[in-house]
């Protein structure tokens, strides 16, 4: 074979590979929690989990609301009291005491508020 007709072959080839590598890599969902513009961590599980629970304490200057929420069994996790990290605009309206249902990510042990309503 011709050396240019095997290197354009070649380059198709390992271009399409290229190309197939990149459709296989997971993307950030749309609406991924974030504080201030930025995102909330680097936490980009699916699905999103729900769970109710009652607001603990809250930090607004942190960004974060300390739940004692019920079990997640989809993540095999007991009852538990535990600190979320959230947008300030989701803290606004919650206080001590309140009783929530919420829907989170969650990577390890860190966890994010992606919305949450009083009960």
């Amino acid at each position: 074979m011709k050396p240019l007709p095997c290197l354009t072959l070649s380059l198709l080839f390992f271009a399409h590979t290229a190309l197939a590598q990149d459709l296989l890599k997971p993307t950030a969902p749309g609406g991924s929690p974030s504080i201030n513009g930025g995102p909330a961590t680097e936490i980009v599980s699916e699905p999103v989990m729900r769970a109710t629970g009652t607001v603990e304490a809250l930090d607004r200057e942190a960004g974060t609301v300390t739940i004692a929420h019920g079990p997640v069994p989809t993540l095999k996790w007991p009852a538990a009291t535990m600190a979320f990290q959230a947008r300030r605009e989701q803290l606004e309206g919650l206080e001590v005491g309140d009783s929530v249902s919420f829907t989170f990510q969650s990577e390890g042990d860190e966890a994010a508020i992606v919305s949450i309503e009083t009960r």
